[in-house]
């Protein structure tokens, strides 16, 4: 089916420190949560700015989009992290093609560390396994974030990871 064909093409990487399907497992948890934090947010055909700040190759840009129809959303990444597999801006929008949302999508390749330029002022920003990849530094990323989040906007942020097995069957649940 068309459904079936398009979640073959679509790579959204392996993350570091797991296998393919392990990567998969955490997505399809990732996905649930997100939607549950993000869906009582706003109405569903509110027209948002949202960013994802650390977007890799556009997993959590996908679970926006699905919760928001009508979200213009942009996905920061430096592009070059090993943290997952097959990180380019390239494949990234080959992804939102592939998914049918890249006229809503955009990409900026931008060290969150440091300032973003411009005016934009995002209602939701939504990062995960992201901010603890960055150390102490992670503290400019927040400022970042906090100085281009419109008042009474919402940083949605996550760091889900499991360690072992044990931990996978949480995410299969």
């Amino acid at each position: 089916t068309e459904s079936s064909q398009m979640q073959v093409d679509v790579d959204f990487g392996t993350y570091h420190h797991s296998t393919p399907d392990e990567s998969k497992a955490v997505r399809v948890r990732a996905e649930e949560v997100f939607s549950k934090l993000l869906l009582p947010l706003y109405p569903a055909d509110a027209h948002l700015q949202i960013l994802d700040a650390g977007c890799g190759l556009g997993f959590l840009m996908y679970v926006a989009a699905k919760c928001f129809p009508n979200a213009s959303i942009t996905g920061v990444d430096v592009f070059k992290h090993r943290s997952v597999s097959n990180l380019s801006i390239k494949n990234a929008e080959r992804n939102m093609k592939v998914l049918g949302i890249d006229s809503r999508t955009s990409f900026l390749k931008h060290d969150l560390t440091k300032p973003l330029g411009g005016d934009v002022q995002y209602d939701l920003v939504v990062s995960n396994v992201v901010f603890h990849n960055m150390g102490k530094s992670r503290f400019n990323a927040y400022e970042t974030v906090f100085h281009v989040l419109k008042p009474g906007g919402f940083f949605v942020l996550g760091d889900l990871f499991p360690k072992g097995k044990e931990d996978l069957e949480y995410f299969r649940a």
